[in-house]
């Protein structure tokens, strides 16, 4: 269980140097924010006293938000390690490459977790004392696939790190990456429409290859699951003539974060084993 003493040792450091106490007072302040925020808007919505209402009014913000923390949480894992020399100290244990990749993505993603769990149980109690009503299973579900999101970006991140050999660099891979889902993911089908037939995008009417391929992005997985599971599959039934296809069910989206939570570590730790400290 080497990995384990690297995980515990990562989660130490961010209580030591305050990140974790940090991170979970943007939460608070983000997820109480929000909770407030929203019995403003939403004093007068038949939703009002609903957790789903609440989670409508949650989830898209928190599609933005958590993606960007979980790569800065992750970006100087190893990187920054490596910058200052530690790295060999590090490894001068008896710990293997693997051990501090493992370790790094286990103790970045506790100290997420616990930040995320803080600040989401804070915006519960906000509703909770003002409506008086609040759905628990329905809200920790919620709670549950945003930590799995974050877990996705924190190994995006310690997979970029561990892949560079500086920080500068593993800036510049998490930027494209966010850039890359965030902005462009879209537009690659539609590029690849237009090399192929010469037409830009899908005018016509939509294949539904397109619908899996955007949930390929785990930040549109998770939507996928969250929208499926807590509100209705009205949309993609009337798409699609009321049968969903398998493909887009909750559960492959579900399985596309778990993929991301596991790839992006495994080639950053391939391409960190062949790397010559």
């Amino acid at each position: 269980m080497s990995w384990a003493v690297v995980a515990r040792k990562d989660f130490e450091d961010a209580i030591r140097s305050r990140g974790l106490i940090a991170l979970t007072v943007l939460f608070v302040l983000f997820c109480g924010g929000m909770a407030y925020l929203y019995t403003i808007v939403g004093v007068n919505d038949s939703q009002a006293a609903n957790v789903i209402g609440f989670v409508t009014f949650l989830f898209q913000p928190a599609a933005f938000l958590v993606p960007i923390i979980g790569l800065v949480v992750g970006y100087k894992a190893i990187a920054g390690e490596r910058e200052s020399g530690s790295i060999k100290l590090l490894l001068g244990l008896p710990h293997t490459r693997q051990d501090v990749v493992a370790g790094k993505v286990v103790g970045r993603a506790a100290v997420v977790t616990v930040s995320i769990l803080v600040g989401f149980l804070v915006g519960a109690v906000v509703v909770l004392a003002l409506y008086g009503s609040f759905s628990v299973t329905n809200f920790a579900l919620f709670t549950l696939l945003t930590v799995i999101l974050a877990l996705a970006f924190v190994s995006v991140g310690v997979g970029i790190s561990a892949a560079t050999g500086s920080t500068n660099r593993a800036v510049i891979g998490i930027i494209a990456f966010f850039v890359l889902f965030r902005a462009l993911w879209g537009e690659i089908p539609k590029a690849i429409n237009y090399l192929l037939n010469g037409t830009y995008g899908f005018p016509n009417s939509t294949p539904e290859w397109l619908y899996l391929f955007r949930r390929l992005n785990p930040s549109n997985a998770y939507q996928g699951a969250v929208s499926q599971w807590l509100f209705d599959n009205s949309i993609l039934q009337a798409l699609f003539g009321g049968d969903v296809p398998f493909a887009l069910s909750p559960w492959v989206a579900l399985a596309i974060l778990f993929a991301w939570i596991l790839l992006p570590a495994g080639v950053g730790y391939l391409a960190f084993e062949r790397a010559d400290l």
